[in-house]
């Protein structure tokens, strides 16, 4: 169950809008009509940014700052 609602609408109703969260429901928070954020419960939150097995690309980023290619060079190693 999703339910909209303004900002304005929002800042009136909030406690009702976290139990609706919390029971597994989508508040979706509406600025001039467009969705800006949406509150789900904490459970779901953690749901959808558990980590998926994918690569910690943090690990494998090098710094190649100061590294110069030396293409003569690369041709005379072979």
């Amino acid at each position: 169950m999703e339910k909209r609602i303004s900002i304005a609408q929002a800042k009136d109703h909030f406690s009702e809008l976290v139990q609706t969260a919390e029971r597994g429901g989508v508040v979706t928070v509406t600025r001039r009509g467009q969705a800006v954020a949406r509150l789900v419960s904490e459970e779901e939150y953690q749901r959808l940014t558990r980590r998926k097995g994918g690569i910690d690309w943090g690990d494998k980023l090098v710094d190649l700052s100061g590294f110069r290619f030396d293409r003569e060079d690369a041709n005379t190693r072979r």
